[in-house]
């Protein structure tokens, strides 16, 4: 009788002895789990565009006013549509400060027609040429286009179908942006005004403002 009760103590000491012992014990030290999701590598950056770039375009214009000026007398008329093409040379000279040249060409400037007759008018220019220097400042987001806002002021010569050449100031305004196609080649688009200041250089002068858009293409090297 006596050993069994020594028997049953034992077990109940080695039993209660069991279940105070942890489960499961973590070594201590052990290393973190490891991540699923290996890290991502950093994107990489776009290179900055080339320096200088050169760019061809189309000029529709619009919403002219024409002023006259013959015999002493000075009139001021609505312009018809009128149209030319543009060159613009320029050279990025520091973060983002264009400095360039932008000669250009305008066909057709006439005065609008007589709306009440609908018959068309020849007064008005045949040809203007415009020598304009590019002062721009550009801003490129990435991977969205490079927008710029520039002055151009220049000199002007017209060559108005009934009168003499008209000569002086001309300034244009204007806002746009550039489209990468690569990094070297770009869409151009712009919006602005163009201010003219011509004088007369005999009897008689045309001058013209406008509405200027310019839609082109251009390649940067």
């Amino acid at each position: 009788m006596r050993k069994v009760v020594l028997f049953i103590g034992s077990a109940i000491l080695t039993a209660s002895f069991a279940l105070a012992l942890p489960a499961h014990a973590e070594p201590v030290g052990a290393p973190p789990p490891a991540t699923a999701a290996a890290e991502q590598p950093a994107a990489e950056t776009a290179p900055p565009h080339p320096r200088f770039q050169v760019s061809v375009s189309y000029l529709p214009m619009a919403m002219g006013r024409i002023t006259s000026k013959s015999a002493g007398m000075t009139a001021t008329a609505d312009g018809a549509f009128a149209s030319g093409v543009g060159l613009s040379a320029s050279a990025n000279v520091f973060r983002g400060f264009m400095v360039g040249i932008a000669p250009q060409s305008i066909w057709k400037g006439k005065v609008k027609a007589d709306p009440k007759t609908g018959a068309a008018t020849k007064v008005g220019t045949d040809a203007q040429y415009d020598l304009l220097l590019r002062l721009a400042y550009a801003y490129e987001v990435p991977g969205v286009a490079t927008f710029f806002a520039e002055v151009m002021p220049g000199y002007s010569i017209i060559y108005p179908a009934p009168a003499d050449t008209s000569k002086g100031l001309v300034m244009v305004y204007g806002i746009g942006g550039e489209v990468d196609v690569t990094r070297r080649i770009f869409a151009n688009f712009e919006a602005g005004y163009q201010m003219g200041y011509q004088k007369e250089s005999a009897t008689a002068f045309y001058r013209n403002s406008y509405v200027r858009v310019a839609l082109g293409v251009g390649v940067r090297f």
